[in-house]
């Protein structure tokens, strides 16, 4: 007979912490390709089926409890062939998530942590996509999730033709007016470029947020 522990008298932090032991690596199984661009990442699936029967044996509910759009603009490409140029437009959108991770046995003891998540689509996706890939890393950093080699530590041999996407008209508009004279000469060094419109978008998008954050603070 099956002998099962009592977690009931954990605390949530004491939760979380076993489940980051329990909790094994989940592989980069999904196969992402936009145009040109091949690489791998952790699927959805992957991450949920690695955390939900820990999360169930141990006493934790997570969910996202609430979402922010920090940012929305629609996005151009032009590309030429034969002599033919074609334009395609896409919806790109940026969502601020808080992931709450709740103790099943005593609820009013709750984590919360701040996510974000971008979202591409040419059609109606790209909250979808924002919200999966938010929840998605909310619970691979949370749980401290191992998904193999840091993409950091050398290039990635899977990733292909990456094209950098840079900063929206709307968000230079907005960010010119803020940076001017040596903060714009400053962040311009900091970025490594010479002008607004090489800002990566996700740097243009996390500054425009910061803005903005400090702005209602500044008003309450």
């Amino acid at each position: 007979m099956e002998i099962k522990n009592d977690y009931s008298k954990l605390n949530i932090y004491q939760k979380m912490l076993l489940a980051t032991e329990k909790i094994n690596k989940v592989a980069k199984n999904l196969n992402v390709g936009i145009g040109t661009t091949q690489y791998k990442a952790v699927g959805e699936v992957d991450v949920l089926n690695a955390v939900k029967p820990i999360e169930s044996e141990l006493g934790i509910y997570s969910y996202p409890n609430s979402r922010k759009i920090i940012d929305t603009n629609l996005l151009t490409t032009t590309t030429e062939y034969n002599g033919k140029t074609t334009e395609k437009k896409q919806l790109f959108m940026r969502i601020e998530v808080e992931y709450r991770f709740v103790n099943v046995d005593n609820p009013s003891e709750f984590i919360d942590i701040t996510t974000y998540g971008d979202g591409v689509d040419s059609q109606d996706k790209a909250p979808g996509k924002a919200m999966t890939y938010a929840d998605k890393y909310a619970l691979l950093k949370a749980y401290k999730i191992e998904t193999g080699d840091d993409p950091d530590k050398e290039p990635s041999g899977e990733l292909k033709a990456v094209k950098k996407i840079t900063a929206t008209e709307p968000q230079i508009k907005f960010l010119s007016n803020y940076y001017k004279g040596e903060t714009l000469e400053k962040l311009l060094e900091a970025n490594k470029i010479t002008k607004l419109e090489d800002l990566p978008i996700q740097k243009a998008s996390a500054l425009v947020g910061a803005i903005k954050k400090k702005g209602e603070q500044t008003n309450e």
